[in-house]
């Protein structure tokens, strides 16, 4: 059986971990914190000191930390760690999880060839912790088709819907997509609810007319106290979930200037929405 790693137990990826382990895969986990590693190991994963000793335990490592730096420091020498890429034997994959830019797979790339090392961007979407627990995410995977199929008996544990969209970078720009849509529609339900207040009505009312109605409802405004709770619930609070979507528009922004694509809405939501969901919260 394929001997699995995990490296960042945050919200999403404590429960993607305990589902590889439930489906029976050996599993060494690392995460700064110790509290997400006493639940894995109690699930019976084992931790790693370093992101080299992760690779040197495991075929195939998963990548669930927050930014583009993070994936670097653990793919790459970083103080007295000799990093992921350096642990990993050769024929060994990385699987990054992280919303990130398409071209960090393909810079990371140059590094874990000359060891024979591929890596799959195998970004992520469905619903946020809940889905993660539950086992069921999507997952939108760029990268080799060979190493992708070695990857689908992990990624199925975890997942409900898998898709190899295409050449490395091309998960990671789906998921900027699918994240730009699921930020927009959140702006655009909060404003409604702001200007349902200010006319004096409920939200409550208002959300129950736009969801019965179905002409202007969505996965966010039939699932709106459910956005509310993780942001109330949210590990580094409102401002982390307000960093999140912003980064999420940056992201989306970049790619836009990389293809040459011109995206007008996003441009005013970077420039007018974002300051103001800094200055509130993501649902207010």
């Amino acid at each position: 059986m394929l001997k699995l790693g995990f490296i960042g137990l945050g919200n999403m990826g404590e429960g993607m971990a305990h589902n590889l382990v439930r489906a029976g895969f050996p599993l060494t986990v690392r995460d700064l914190r110790p509290e997400p590693i006493a639940r894995l190991e109690a699930a019976g994963a084992v931790s790693a000191g370093s992101n080299f000793d992760v690779g040197r335990a495991s075929d195939i490592v998963c990548i669930a930390v927050f930014t583009e730096e993070q994936v670097r420091q653990t793919c790459l020498p970083q103080g007295d760690d000799a990093g992921l890429i350096a642990g990993l034997s050769k024929g060994g994959i990385i699987a990054i999880h992280s919303t990130v830019s398409s071209s960090l797979s393909r810079e990371l790339t140059q590094d874990a060839a000359a060891r024979g090392i591929q890596i799959l961007d195998a970004a992520m979407t469905g619903g946020g912790e809940v889905a993660a627990r539950e086992g069921k995410l999507t997952f939108f995977v760029g990268g080799d088709a060979a190493a992708f199929e070695r990857c689908t008996p992990a990624f199925k544990a975890m997942t409900q819907n898998l898709f190899h969209v295409g050449s490395l970078g091309a998960g990671a720009a789906a998921k900027i997509m699918s994240n730009f849509l699921a930020i927009s529609n959140t702006i655009i339900v909060r404003e409604a609810l702001r200007l349902a207040r200010g006319f004096g009505i409920p939200e409550d009312t208002l959300l129950d007319i736009v969801n019965s109605g179905g002409v202007g409802s969505s996965w966010v405004s039939n699932n709106w106290q459910r956005i509310r709770d993780q942001e109330a619930n949210y590990t580094t609070g409102k401002a982390g979930m307000v960093a999140m979507a912003s980064k999420d528009l940056y992201l989306a922004q970049a790619l836009a200037q990389e293809t040459h694509t011109p995206m007008p809405v996003l441009s005013f939501l970077v420039e007018k929405a974002l300051p103001d969901l800094s200055a509130n919260s993501l649902t207010s």
